[in-house]
């Protein structure tokens, strides 16, 4: 999806929408230019990435507030 920056400005959420409900990048324009891209981010599965701390060594949590 293609939008320009003043679309970002006055509709956000429509704009970031695709990449936030799929793998969709959202190209954003100025001056009918391409200048920047949203892209979501991966997952992270919290019980791997536990297991790949505790691999490198002793993990402290601390206690929520």
């Amino acid at each position: 999806m293609e939008a320009t920056l003043t679309e970002l400005r006055r509709e956000t959420t429509r704009v970031v929408r695709p990449a936030r409900h799929g793998n969709k990048e959202v190209t954003i324009t100025e001056h009918g230019e391409p200048k920047f891209k949203i892209v979501p981010l991966p997952k992270v599965d919290r019980k791997q990435a536990l297991k790949a701390l505790m691999a490198i060594g002793p993990v402290k949590f601390l206690p929520r507030k």
